[in-house]
């Protein structure tokens, strides 16, 4: 994640030149000042672990150390700061990888390549080059120093050969001939691990020396540049000796250690090196120890007055200072989790935070948190909410481990994250994780998160999905949790924004095996044989009133249903149907009555709504219901039908089912100008044309 900040230390490339500066003094006026031939060793030019170290520079680095070399570069020059080249690809062999060609490769970006698909360090590749050809250097360099940049296929005694020419091809063929050299150790003149000859010079007459080479990288310097540099090559610096000096070997010496520090202290130099950047020179105060190497991994380190700079082969030096330092070594330092630094510590954070990378993580501190370590999926969280800056804030724990089906979360100041291997890391903050904690966090029903904490609803509502349902809450309501085919109800009438509103409880057991949740506007039940059912207004009091889902209703089998005239809504349930309108409260009409009622058009009909429940009690084990406009009666002997008008007016004069007549036989018919309705004990015509009832 990119980020401003006002920066501790100076974050510099690999190669600067204070970084270059002698060991003590000030910078060299020339180059022969800097390095002291009295330590070159014929045995052991150069050891192999910085020989072979092909990540000890990059591309950026390489190109900020050619701009620095080359800054008297003449104007038109090609000089190799400048020099690009379009590179073909190279198959791999057994002694380099793949090399994938690109236009206009920038000498730097050749360097970089060919010294990781070889593995030879690109610092030694630049030495080569200058000591063949004196590219690095030069301000005007012509074409033939390109054309034979490393000397190679360019033996003392004979024309090079034109099948190697050209910058690319020198470069590869030179670093995949070193690499020829340690696959092969013993097919060639010079042999690390015994005693060798070796002539002073071509002059056969000059003689040579017997020299015990320590370690292939010697080796295959001399199998490169067989010979060795006599006393007066060694005395005269980057001069001339006598006429049996040889210079390419003492040359490669110099401009190495001039340029990168000791030939055998690949770590020392780095140390060395990090420590002249001014920034970090000031921050880390004087040293109080040497150089200490053999660490784990091949590490070494430098104690300051401020801090501590380590470093590894794979990762550099880096410093680490203040709490940082603190937190790190009381962590194991390089011999735990954390590893080696990959970064220096970093400050100016809100609130006097720092951070520093790592190995195996980062470790962020703040004035007012301690130094706190983030790594794997729960850092990978933290950095895409926004880091220290983000909703959660500063790392206030470690990450903890050992929760259920092998769970790991970490606190920061203003909430949790958790990780588990089925669902990632997620963060939970605000309302939603006291909701979250309250209910058991990962070992209740929720389970782990599958999302982040979402806010910004209606009524400053937040959201979060877990493997166990849904927490929903806003500022009128606490957090609840919705889950399985309640929450999937709500869902489908618009979850916060629909006509049910937000969850004001958990989802419980209800009746008979179900379950029952509240919302703000309304309640969904739920059963096995009826799916999730909303009942909203008017129908969840009249159903309520009724014993709700442990009452004869039973379960919803229908969401509430709105709309009818009147204002009018109705609803189906196990055991009948509710209908209420506007001027007619809640009532239920359910089997036989409910099917007459329905056959005469529900409230459409001449009936109208009901305006009671169904009635029993009545002789011979009847009941009825009364409507707007009339009853409708059953019975088991003569089954359900409506009486209506001037003749349920004189049934009902008659002492209805109790009288003579009985319960009606049919819903009565038009004879006629009149209407017909048959009972068990007679008939009841009413005349349309009088106005007058007759009965039989």
């Amino acid at each position: 994640m990119r980020r401003v900040v006002a920066r501790l230390f100076t974050v510099a490339v690999l190669v600067t030149a204070a970084a270059l500066a002698p060991v003590s003094g000030p910078a060299p006026v020339t180059t022969a000042e800097a390095a002291d031939l009295r330590f070159f060793g014929p045995g052991n030019i150069i050891a192999d672990a910085v020989f072979y170290d092909s990540l000890s520079m990059d591309a950026r680095a390489i190109q900020s150390f050619l701009d620095w070399k080359g800054a008297s570069c003449q104007a038109g020059s090609m000089c190799l700061k400048n020099y690009t080249q379009t590179t073909a690809d190279r198959a791999a062999t057994s002694f380099c990888a793949p090399y994938r060609g690109a236009n206009a490769e920038s000498a730097a970006t050749i360097l970089a390549k060919v010294s990781v698909a070889c593995g030879i360090s690109p610092r030694v590749l630049l030495v080569l080059l200058q000591k063949e050809q004196g590219l690095v250097g030069a301000i005007s360099p012509t074409a033939r120093k390109y054309e034979i940049a490393m000397g190679y296929g360019c033996p003392d005694t004979a024309a090079c050969d034109s099948l190697y020419y050209g910058f690319f091809n020198q470069v590869y063929n030179a670093a995949a001939q070193y690499k020829r050299y340690k696959a092969n150790p013993n097919s060639y003149g010079y042999v690390a691990g015994r005693n060798n000859t070796i002539p002073w010079s071509p002059t056969a007459s000059c003689g040579a020396s017997t020299v015990f080479i320590a370690n292939q990288a010697t080796a295959g310097l001399y199998n490169y540049t067989p010979y060795r540099p006599n006393q007066a090559a060694l005395n005269a610096g980057y001069g001339t000796g006598d006429g049996c000096s040889a210079y390419g070997n003492r040359n490669f010496w110099l401009y190495f250690t001039d340029w990168f520090g000791s030939t055998q202290s690949q770590g020392g130099a780095a140390i060395y090196a990090k420590y002249q950047e001014p920034a970090m020179t000031t921050a880390l105060g004087a040293p109080t120890t040497a150089f200490f190497c053999g660490l784990r991994n091949g590490g070494c380190y430098q104690l300051f007055q401020n801090g501590k700079v380590l470093w590894s082969p794979s990762t550099g030096a880096h410093a680490t200072i203040g709490a940082m330092r603190a937190g790190y070594e009381a962590r194991g330092s390089e011999n735990r989790g954390l590893g080696y630094p990959t970064g220096d510590t970093t400050c100016g954070l809100r609130e006097s935070g720092c951070y520093q990378f790592f190995e195996g993580g980062r470790l962020y501190g703040s004035a007012g948190t301690a130094v706190q370590w983030v790594f794997g999926g729960i850092r990978e969280r933290w950095d895409a909410w926004g880091l220290e800056n983000g909703p959660l804030g500063y790392p206030t724990s470690d990450e903890q481990g050992g929760l259920v089906r092998g769970g790991r979360y970490q606190t920061f100041q203003n909430g949790k994250v958790y990780w588990s291997p089925a669902t990632g890391a997620h963060g939970i903050v605000g309302m939603i994780r006291n909701g979250y904690d309250a209910r058991g966090a990962e070992n209740g029903g929720v389970g782990y998160p599958t999302g982040e904490t979402v806010c910004g609803l209606r009524d400053g509502g937040c959201y979060q999905f877990f493997q166990g349902g849904t927490l929903y809450g806003s500022t009128s309501t606490p957090v609840h949790w919705v889950f399985g085919g309640i929450r999937e109800k709500w869902d489908t009438w618009g979850l916060e924004n629909g006509p049910l509103g937000y969850p004001v409880s958990d989802e419980r057991d209800g009746p008979r095996g179900g379950r029952v949740q509240e919302f703000q506007n309304g309640t969904i039940h739920w059963s096995s044989d009826t799916g999730a059912r909303v009942v909203t207004g008017m129908m969840e009091a009249g159903y309520a009133a009724r014993g709700g889902a442990g009452g004869r209703l039973g379960y919803p089998t229908t969401d509430t249903v709105c709309g009818l005239r009147d204002g009018g809504c109705y609803q189906l349930f196990q055991g009948g149907r509710l209908y209420g309108s506007a001027s007619t409260p809640v009532h239920w009409v359910f089997g036989g009555i409910r099917e007459k009622w329905d056959a005469w058009g529900l409230e459409n009909g001449p009936l109208g709504y009901p305006v009671t429940d169904e009635e029993g009690g009545l002789t011979r084990g009847g009941g009825y219901q009364q409507f707007q406009n009339g009853r409708i009666y059953w019975s088991s002997a003569s089954g359900a039908h409506a009486v209506t008008g001037p003749i349920a007016d004189t049934w009902v004069a008659a002492g209805a089912e109790n009288g003579a007549l009985g319960y009606p036989l049919d819903d009565g018919r038009a004879v006629g100008a009149d209407r017909v309705q048959r009972f068990e004990g007679g008939t009841i015509t009413y005349h349309d044309a009088t106005g007058t009832v007759t009965v039989s």
